[in-house]
């Protein structure tokens, strides 16, 4: 595949699932999190901000190869 061509589709895809990500994420946060304690929701938005690391390192990885 042409360099050029699979760091625009990575990239692409990468916002893409981005966008998708924070959605996603908006959408439970405001199903479970009202009425919950500080902690939880600090807990809660923790763990939301690093779990996307893991699909976008996939997402990296493979435009390295």
């Amino acid at each position: 595949m042409n360099p050029k061509l699979k760091r625009l589709i990575g990239g692409l895809l990468f916002i893409l699932f981005l966008a998708f990500y924070v959605v996603v994420v908006i959408a439970v946060a405001y199903g479970i999190l009202p009425g919950k304690s500080q902690g939880f929701q600090l807990l809660f938005m923790a763990i939301a901000g690093t779990i996307w690391v893991l699909p976008g390192a996939m997402i990296i990885k493979w435009l390295a190869k």
